[in-house]
């Protein structure tokens, strides 16, 4: 864009957009240039003041925000745009992590011959592509600006992978398909979590986050039954293999459907017209975050690294992130230590994830209700330490000693899970900066990543079937989250009450014209003196 493009218009008053432009300067208020050209601020500001017929497409999103039914109408649907892909997402996402558990006790152990610590190396390995790819694939996507074309991309690559594991006949070639896995998959939480922030409130994430993550738990249900079936299929081809097929293929379909259909963000909604796009956006305006800039911002990323909040949510990331690592890759295989069959175990699976969708729904739902993060997580965590608690006092040394209290135990087992889907929401709502967001949730992922590493060792093949070092390790790390999320809900506010007694010095008129001029600026949280943090 030319300098002569790039200076705002003479006639502010002919500008509908103009107060949001933070390279306009109003004497009468006192307010000073927040950024120097459109290329610093968010798209929405230059898509907002750059568009032909600003003062007609203003009128339609005033109209369509002054009016309830037409506010209600524009919320279904970009409910019914956003949510339904983003939760076929997050349900392939973790089907296909999941996928290894399922086939160990369908015989892929024997099958490929794996051997000691071979099964915790494959889950491992999964993780170890992740952490290496998450920063490039969260920079790339930034600078591509096109989040649904990149991730619907992904998304068949990792289809394509996954149904390779059906060729695998040693841990080699197993261990090259989840190490690719990971680094096909790294982008996906990411980029969901910038998505409900650029399209929602800030006390509608917690709900719409569960939405998605709700998945996780829907794909203990159906990925038991599905394997529960296949498991009886007999002939030449291996039932994990056929099981490893069907998902891949389905994968495949889903990532063409999201790269299709999935808007890359409010501006560029192709299915939205001009005043509905206004209208998201505008809606969202307190908001203080914006919705995204392809250019990758220095400043930004040391803004992160310098936060200490944001290391809080990668050590509370790590701290739920080690029982998942454990938990998702050995729960079928914990049942039979406890007695039942291999094709018992698989079904056994499903009421686990019956409870796991009931508290991710109700945990989003009361976050947003409450305007509360952190209480809610404790909520979560509770269960799952009684859980751990249970099977370390009714199969102590591998012998079970109830086998109906230690089938309770596992249905509670996985709650704690919850816990990190309010983590993902407190990243939407807590940070601002284009550059920062994607910084902080790439850096979020790289702990999550590093949990389940360390969450997969902890459970030791030497061990078995007790697996007692597994059982301690989820009391311990989620012992130690509670206190991490007291402090993170202490510095959210104390910046809170900081930001406000800076307000109340600022003129009102002043307050007032900044507020508008921060709102697509594209300004980290840390430099947003209007910016409120959800505790």
């Amino acid at each position: 864009m030319s300098d002569i493009e790039d200076k705002p218009s003479l006639d502010e008053k002919s500008q509908p957009f103009a107060a949001l432009d933070g390279r306009n300067t109003s004497i009468s208020a006192g307010t000073q240039n927040v950024i120097a050209s459109l290329a610093d601020a968010d798209e929405a500001l230059s898509f907002l003041e750059n568009h032909p017929r600003a003062a007609e497409i203003a009128l339609e999103g005033a109209a369509i925000l002054e009016d309830p039914k037409q506010r209600r109408r524009l919320v279904r649907k970009i409910d019914l745009t956003i949510a339904p892909l983003l939760a076929i997402t997050y349900f392939l996402q973790y089907l296909d992590k999941t996928t290894l558990s399922y086939a160990a006790v369908m015989g892929l152990r024997t099958d490929t011959h794996l051997k000691g610590q071979q099964y915790s190396d494959l889950s491992m390995l999964f993780y170890i592509g992740f952490i290496v790819t998450e920063f490039p694939t969260q920079y790339l996507a930034q600078r591509t600006s096109r989040l649904s074309l990149y991730l619907g991309i992904n998304i068949m690559l990792w289809g394509v992978v996954l149904a390779a594991h059906a060729a695998c006949t040693s841990f080699a070639g197993l261990a090259i398909c989840r190490t690719l896995l990971g680094v096909f998959e790294a982008c996906v939480a990411p980029i969901l979590v910038l998505i409900i922030a650029m399209w929602y409130k800030k006390e509608e994430q917690g709900r719409r986050v569960s939405w998605f993550y709700v998945c996780n738990s829907i794909t203990q249900i159906v990925g038991g039954a599905v394997a529960y079936g296949a498991s009886f299929a007999h002939g030449s081809f291996a039932s994990w293999r056929i099981f490893y097929i069907a998902i891949g293929a389905l994968t495949v379909v889903c990532g063409a459907l999201v790269a299709l259909l999935l808007p890359d963000s409010p501006v560029r909604a192709r299915r939205f017209t001009d005043g509905e796009k206004v209208a998201a956006l505008l809606r969202v305006k307190a908001n203080q975050s914006g919705t995204q800039n392809e250019h990758l911002k220095k400043s930004q990323v040391l803004s992160a690294l310098k936060d200490t909040r944001v290391w809080l949510i990668c050590l509370a990331t790590m701290l739920t992130s080690i029982p998942n690592g454990g938990i998702s890759n050995f729960s079928s295989i914990l049942l039979t230590t406890f007695g039942y069959t291999s094709q018992q175990a698989l079904i056994m699976s499903m009421p686990a994830g019956a409870i796991g969708v009931v508290f991710v729904l109700f945990s989003g739902w009361l976050s947003d209700k409450l305007n509360d993060r952190s209480i809610v997580m404790f909520i979560c965590i509770l269960p799952t330490i009684l859980s751990a608690a249970l099977m370390i006092g009714l199969d102590p040394k591998g012998i079970p000693l109830n086998k109906s209290g230690l089938l309770a135990a596992s249905f509670l087992c996985g709650t704690f899970g919850a816990a990190f889907m309010l983590l993902l929401a407190w990243n939407a709502s807590n940070i601002a900066g284009h550059t920062k967001k994607v910084t902080v949730n790439a850096l979020t992922l790289v702990s999550f990543a590093l949990g389940n590493i360390l969450g997969t060792q902890t459970f030791q093949q030497k061990e078995a079937p007790g697996y007692i070092s597994g059982k301690i390790s989820i009391i311990v790390t989620l012992g130690l989250l509670c206190f991490v999320i007291v402090g993170l809900r202490l510095m959210n506010d104390r910046l809170n009450r900081q930001n406000e007694a800076k307000l109340s010095e600022m003129p009102q008129v002043e307050r007032e014209a900044m507020r508008e001029k921060m709102a697509f600026a594209d300004r980290t949280d840390r430099e947003n003196v209007f910016f409120k943090y959800t505790h």
